[in-house]
């Protein structure tokens, strides 16, 4: 039993029915007690209407007030239920009455009559209800008034029984109650008939369907039977089948092709030089691809759970880490961070990593995803080809002092052929005291002359780059028109063309010299029947594009608008073909003959200019020649000092103690010579070694007051003595000596702070000069300790 009910309350019949007996019996009982209630109530008013209608007749005088003493006249008029009616006066007594003997007596002599029915206050028709035991009775009072008059002087009074009209109503409310109950199941019954036959039928095939394709026979199909609401539903269940089992189908084969995915990026990974990883939304791994994760493990263990600054890499710098965190931190993305770490085999090996991070649809963020390499052949490589592009560069510069050593050569056997002819001709005329003079002052001019042309070959072989300075440009292309003119030989025409107004800009000047001699070497290579190479110096301003003439024609170059000092270098030669001009400032690249050039002189040209903040402008003709315009920045002269170099400043010594060192005899003599003609003390060593004996073995009368040696010896330097010297004797003054110094001036100052330096070759009065210097500095060194 209970299995059946249990069957019965899960039947969707069962339950349609039911809401539909509730739904009716609800309805139909909401309506039958409606109408019951208004039937009712349409008797009690019919019944009070009736019961009044005699008094306001009598009261309207259009029914004589003795008609209450005839009952058979009563009786037609209110009907056969009607129990009493009187005619009372205001002072109580009756004065007509369907009971004669009633008449001229008084109410308060009737029993359980209420008397406040027929009092003075009673001044409009009132109706009763009285329930007694004889059952509910209806009882009228209308009052009626002399003309005039305020108080009724008479009061008409009937009772009615309603039991009549209650077993009426009964009556009505019985058939009433039966034909809504057999309407209530008669419309049950249809109504679950049709809904059995248009609804649960087609439901019940719908879920038969529904069943269908949950145990996967997503082939079946409805057949609707109409257009109504579940036919619709019909064809969407169909349209919905169709849909899935096209995507069932299209399903089927993503699954095949995510799964032959996946088999190719597994093959991929394991194949694969590259690394893959991925990480989570707490910025740890929770993937590595068997490189990574066998990178990582030799380091570190596994990388499963780690963060990167805890897998063992080392970065470039401690604020790579900070970097990479941030942009971890904030879920950017990030490219090439490399980092580097020590291998099994104990070599140190560089890796570079990528990622990029991943959000869902919402923009929640969900981690990281990345790859990674190995680029430690890459950076072998790299270190590799800047080794070989220093060499290159270093073989550059060589070449060109190689072709200065020809002109080089040529200008210094000019210059000894004359200072030994002038040298011979002054020892033949030693008692010729003027003409000695004068042979002697040729002889000085040649070897300054010589010391120009060494001063500009060691210019060329230095290897460091010195502090800008402010260089003035007119100057600068004059000083290098000598050195020019010995390498452009005699078949090629130079011309140089300065401006009256100062130009002044800040630069490196060796760098300057070296733009300048590369374009003039290329320019010559360009002329090989010989030709005419001009430089000239000259200013121009570039104007903001705003300020430009649109109908100017002047054709401005690729720099930023301000003011230039503009160098340029013009050839006849043959000019620079249309294929090849794209490629000019490209390192390497040449079109010379091979071993005839490294294709790194107008790349470093280019370089240096835009380090310079300039620009190089190419204007070229094939076949008639080119013209380079190099734009370097404008600024404002500095405070120079210019020193004739005829001016002889004589500093005397005082009997001041200089220990000369120096393995050069001939410029430890020369060097001795000058000193002791000033009034110093000079002692000669060869050698550090030797120099450090002469300290040890000085006495208080016999003490070193300075130091001359110079930088570039056997054994220990110059900067090594003067260290070792210091830190025995700090009293000591030092002055360095040198033509080619080993290291540069910044080099110096770092090793040993301030010091004196004279250039070799030096005149007395500068070696006299830079000795004195160092004993004003030494006092003063003595003053602030």
């Amino acid at each position: 039993m209970k299995k059946l009910f249990d069957r019965l309350f899960r039947s969707l019949a069962f339950k349609i029915g039911l809401a539909i007996f509730i739904v009716e019996t609800i309805f139909l009982g909401l309506f039958g007690g409606y109408y019951i209630q208004y039937f009712g109530a349409e008797i009690d008013r019919r019944t009070a209407e009736q019961i009044s209608a005699p008094g306001r007749l009598i009261q309207e005088e259009q029914l004589k007030i003795s008609i209450i003493s005839d009952p058979a006249q009563l009786r037609r008029l209110l009907g056969p239920h009607v129990i009493d009616a009187m005619a009372i006066g205001f002072d109580g007594t009756i004065y007509h009455s369907m009971n004669p003997a009633l008449i001229g007596t008084n109410i308060a002599d009737i029993n359980n009559f209420p008397a406040r029915w027929v009092g003075p206050e009673i001044v409009e028709p009132q109706l009763f209800t009285v329930n007694d035991t004889s059952g509910r009775q209806m009882v009228s009072v209308t009052p009626l008034f002399s003309l005039n008059a305020t108080q009724p002087f008479m009061f008409v009074y009937f009772k009615v029984s309603t039991a009549g009209l209650e077993e009426s109503q009964n009556r009505m409310q019985s058939v009433l109650l039966i034909g809504s109950v057999m309407c209530l199941f008669l419309t049950s019954g249809l109504i679950f008939m049709l809904m059995q036959q248009a609804v649960l039928r087609r439901m019940t095939s719908m879920a038969q369907f529904v069943s269908d394709i949950q145990f996967g026979k997503i082939g079946v199909r409805l057949r609707p039977a109409s257009r109504d609401e579940i036919g619709s539903l019909e064809r969407g269940l169909n349209a919905m089948a169709e849909s899935l089992e096209r995507r069932t189908s299209q399903h089927q084969i993503a699954q095949d092709a995510l799964r032959d995915s996946e088999e190719r990026f597994r093959d991929f990974t394991l194949s694969s030089a590259d690394w893959y990883w991925e990480m989570g939304p707490d910025l740890r791994i929770t993937f590595a691809s068997y490189k990574f994760y066998q990178l990582i493990e030799e380091l570190h263990g596994s990388p499963q759970g780690q963060r990167f600054d805890t897998l063992g890499l080392t970065a470039r710098d401690h604020e790579s880490w900070g970097v990479l965190m941030s942009r971890l931190e904030s879920h950017l993305a990030f490219q090439n961070f490399e980092f580097s770490w020590q291998g099994k085999d104990r070599d140190v090996h560089f890796g570079r990593i990528n990622g990029v991070p991943v959000f869902d649809l919402d923009g929640v963020f969900k981690g990281y995803r990345g790859t990674g390499s190995d680029v430690t052949a890459q950076h072998q490589a790299t270190e590799e080809q800047h080794a070989l592009q220093r060499q290159l560069a270093t073989s550059q510069k060589l070449e060109a002092v190689g072709q200065m050593a020809g002109g080089v050569a040529h200008e210094f056997n000019n210059c000894l052929a004359g200072i030994l002819s002038f040298a011979e001709v002054a020892r033949a005329r030693i008692d010729d005291h003027a003409r000695v003079e004068e042979y002697i002052g040729h002889i000085i001019s040649l070897g300054e002359r010589a010391t120009s042309v060494a001063d500009q070959l060691l210019m060329f072989s230095r290897r460091k780059v010195e502090q800008p300075t402010i260089v003035q440009v007119n100057d600068a292309v004059l000083d290098m028109e000598k050195l020019l003119l010995t390498l452009l030989e005699h078949r090629i025409e130079l011309d140089i063309w300065t401006c009256e107004t100062p130009l002044y800009t800040r630069v490196d000047p060796t760098q300057l010299s070296a733009c300048i001699l590369n374009l003039a070497l290329n320019a010559r290579d360009a002329m090989p029947n010989g030709g005419n190479l001009q430089i000239n110096c000259a200013p121009e301003t570039i104007p903001p594009e705003d300020q430009r003439d649109p109908s100017d024609e002047i054709i401005y170059p690729d720099c930023a608008p301000g003011d230039y000092a503009v160098i340029t270098v013009q050839d006849t030669g043959t000019g620079i073909p249309d294929d090849i001009m794209d490629h000019i400032f490209e390192p390497f690249y040449s079109t010379k003959e091979p071993g005839k050039g490294t294709g790194l002189g107008l790349s470093i040209v280019h370089s240096w200019v835009e380090e310079a903040n300039g620009c190089i402008d190419v204007q070229t003709v094939e076949g008639e020649g080119t013209t380079f315009s190099v734009y370097l920045p404008r600024c404002e002269a500095g405070t120079i000092t210019i020193t004739p170099k005829d001016t002889i400043s004589y500093h005397p010594g005082n009997g001041e103690r200089v220990l000369i060192v120096d393995d050069e005899p001939s410029l430890r003599t020369t060097a001795k010579i000058i000193l002791e003609d000033a009034g110093f003390e000079a002692i000669c060593a060869q050698n550090a070694d030797e120099a450090l004996k002469i300290l040890a073995a000085a006495t208080d009368e016999t003490r070193i007051d300075v130091i001359l040696s110079d930088v570039v010896m056997s054994g220990l330097s110059g900067p090594q003595l003067g260290i070792e010297a210091l830190r025995q004797y700090p009293h000591l003054c030092i002055v360095f000596m040198s033509g080619y110094p080993a290291r540069t001036r910044q080099e110096m100052e770092k090793m040993l702070g301030e010091y004196i330096f004279v250039k070799k070759p030096f005149r007395p009065a500068q070696l006299q000069k830079a000795i004195h210097e160092a004993l004003v500095q030494r006092a003063e060194r003595r003053r602030n300790q």
